[in-house]
């Protein structure tokens, strides 16, 4: 028998350390799937909607994340396409359920990025086989070279694209830049936008002066770098600065 170098000996998959979201708008499905996750030893954990699952990445990073096709709000494909879109979460494993046999819904899930399609009823066993042939694939995928990072400086009142191009910014925008770049790649509530960063009572508040800001701040940004978008809004939530950024 050949020697085989201890380095090239796959680890074997520890259920323990994949964490997963089921995202699920049926209670009773939810629960099913979920409750059986953690008896094969996964973490796991289910949310109902797109905003379920944001707050849920902020607490926990993800390894993979389980999405029914048809949920309230933001479908299961526009989620997968949004999750794709993100730096931080474009590597997730993506998983879709439906019920529908339909080919052409099929290929849109696929298009979208998910990674896996099965159909409900789902069988546990093969479930599972698809998560441990993820997992392991996600693993061994050839790590690509880390991208280049905005710039954020807070005391200058700049914000430097990838590129090396500076943008001005206002006190009001310098203000929500640092809000959202502490938690770069998660999703930040507008409440603690309003409360921490520009020091109002969201209570009274008008959330669409926030929104008006974000907006001239997103036209700045492309005015200096058209295809510059690393300001993304988390439905229900808040913003997302969803590139790679330097603190200053």
């Amino acid at each position: 028998m050949d020697n085989i170098p201890f380095e090239s000996i796959p680890k074997p998959i520890q259920e323990s350390e994949i964490h997963i979201i089921v995202v699920e708008d049926s209670a009773v499905f939810q629960e099913y799937i979920v409750l059986n996750l953690r008896r094969l030893g996964y973490q796991a954990n289910g949310v109902v909607d797109s905003a379920g699952l944001y707050r849920e990445m902020i607490e926990n990073a993800a390894d993979i994340v389980i999405l029914d096709v048809n949920l309230p709000g933001h479908d299961g494909i526009t989620i997968a396409n949004q999750l794709r879109s993100m730096k931080r979460t474009r590597e997730l494993g993506i998983i879709m359920l439906t019920s529908d046999t339909d080919m052409e819904l099929r290929v849109k899930g696929l298009e979208s990025g998910a990674d896996v399609f099965l159909t409900k009823p789902v069988n546990l066993e093969e479930m599972n086989a698809q998560i441990k042939s993820l997992y392991r694939r996600l693993l061994t995928e050839p790590i690509t070279a880390a991208p280049k990072s905005w710039k954020f400086c807070k005391n200058t009142w700049k914000l430097t694209s990838p590129t090396g191009i500076e943008i001005p910014l206002t006190h009001l925008e310098t203000l929500f830049i640092e809000a959202i770049a502490i938690r770069s790649g998660r999703p930040v509530d507008r409440r603690d936008i309003i409360a921490t960063a520009l020091v109002e009572d969201p209570l009274k508040y008008d959330y669409r002066r926030l929104d008006a800001l974000v907006s001239r701040l997103r036209k700045k940004i492309m005015g200096y770098q058209r295809d510059a978008r690393p300001i993304k809004s988390a439905h229900s939530i808040g913003y997302i600065f969803a590139e790679p950024i330097l603190l200053l």
